[in-house]
């Protein structure tokens, strides 16, 4: 092999070094955003729900209603199982 095969061999290896490192540095960068993405959409959901739960329109009524039904069914629940248990 002369010298400037191995000089060819040499600069085709480290392109394709090049291109691998490359293509890996993407992935990872393309992950995170994806990443990132999704943490941005739960947040935005939940601040949607949030505004949406508390405010005058339809679903702030229900959402207001459903909390006044847990509420009274847990101060209901216990005085129909003693009722149940003791009577």
């Amino acid at each position: 092999m002369s010298n400037m095969e191995n000089l060819d061999l040499q600069l085709s290896e480290h392109e394709r070094q090049s291109r691998v490192n490359e293509r890996a540095v993407s992935s990872i960068k393309s992950r995170q955003r994806r990443r990132e993405a999704r943490g941005y959409a739960v947040m935005a959901g939940f601040l949607g729900y949030g505004e949406g739960a508390l405010g005058e329109g339809k679903f702030g009524k229900i959402s207001h209603a459903a909390k006044l039904f847990c509420i009274g069914f847990a101060f209901l629940v216990p005085s129909l199982l003693v009722w149940r248990v003791l009577l």
